[in-house]
């Protein structure tokens, strides 16, 4: 008798606890419809139109998975006054870690703006598949991920597709804080600054437009590259010139770090770290260090465009050659540094150009 009740009831508190997460479920399924009209009236208030043909919400009971049909958002607000349109976005989300969000996109995704001349351009991307996740912290966006794989981008800028085996962003925020005193970028000073975020950038066999001609040849095998911002960013008034934001930036110690530089292509074998800002002029200012192999056809073109004579060339070759000599690793490639100071840039101590003011 007394097993029977225990049986009873386990199989009421299963009953209960069923119920329970059913009605909690189909309550977080409400709220995504609710939320998301919610979003799109304020998107709309802030001159940004934003529709979809159906809003699907599945999963149960594991997960809540909202499927989207034939997006789109245009408006002023939206760069170059454009457009967006996106086939299929599916979120997927776990109602014990709402601070992780997945998603996937599918089809042709479709972006319309317009250039300072007044010209409509589009730009369409494809891929075999597209995935990203968003990790929230104090329901703000502190990481992003988008991995694309056979990824196609075709634009009327373009004079040809541009296409990727693999090409992944990874994005982070952080707390940053204020910059250390010292010297600025290029004075030899490692950065110590907390960084406000960092991006990460990585492709893999990425085949440029026939239109494109290179002296490097028109593959890239693969190419990853890091940057994070240091420093304070004030805060934009309305209808200030943002070039006085990046002075006072500059200023107050922020920098550019390039923690991460690594390009294969064609004879081209680089790998670089460095850190940038402005002078009072707005000129780049800076130092990369590194190592690099099959730079030749590169100062060859340089010196083909006029940005190098041929005196330049012959330096830097001979520099290169002389460190080589002493300093060439197991995949031929010699350290290298170039220093960007007061407009002038040199590869180690010679100089091979200057630079202009940004903006």
């Amino acid at each position: 008798m007394r097993r029977s009740r225990r049986y009873l009831y386990l199989t009421l508190f299963v009953i209960a606890a069923v119920g329970a997460w059913s009605t909690f479920w189909f309550y977080l399924a409400g709220q995504v419809r609710t939320r998301t009209d919610e979003w799109i009236a304020r998107q709309a208030a802030q001159g940004v139109e934003v529709a979809y043909t159906d809003l699907a919400v599945n999963g149960y009971p594991y997960r809540i998975e909202v499927t989207v049909s034939n997006l789109t958002a245009s408006g002023p607000r939206l760069p170059g006054k454009g457009a967006l349109a996106v086939p299929k976005l599916t979120v997927l989300s776990l109602p014990w870690n709402p601070r992780l969000v997945v998603g996937s996109i599918e089809g042709e995704v479709l972006f319309r703006w317009t250039d300072p001349k007044g010209i409509e351009q589009r730009a369409t991307y494809t891929a075999e598949s597209t995935g990203f996740s968003l990790g929230l912290e104090d329901g703000q966006a502190a990481r992003f991920a988008f991995s694309g794989s056979a990824t196609v981008l075709r634009a009327t800028t373009l004079p040809g597709p541009v296409s990727a085996k693999v090409f992944e962003v990874h994005a982070r925020r952080f707390a940053g804080g204020p910059a250390p005193e010292g010297e600025p970028a290029g004075g030899g000073a490692s950065p110590t600054a907390p960084l406000l975020g960092e991006i990460a950038i990585d492709a893999e066999a990425v085949q440029l437009p026939p239109g494109i001609e290179t002296p490097l040849g028109p593959t890239i095998e693969s190419a990853g590259y890091t940057i994070g911002l240091t420093g304070q960013i004030p805060p934009l008034a309305q209808g200030q010139d943002p070039r006085l934001l990046v002075d006072e930036w500059a200023r107050n110690g922020g920098t550019v770090e390039l923690s991460r530089a690594e390009t294969k292509w064609g004879p081209l074998d680089l790998t670089l770290t460095g850190s940038f800002s402005v002078d009072g002029q707005r000129r780049p200012i800076g130092a990369i260090a590194g190592r690099v192999g099959g730079l030749d056809p590169l100062v060859d073109a340089a010196v083909a465009r006029g940005d190098m004579t041929e005196g330049q060339a012959a330096g830097v070759k001979r520099a290169l050659n002389t460190i080589g000599f002493i300093a060439r690793d197991a995949q031929g490639r010699v350290p290298v540094s170039v220093t960007i100071q007061d407009g002038k840039v040199k590869v180690g101590p010679v100089p091979v150009g200057e630079v202009r003011p940004l903006f």
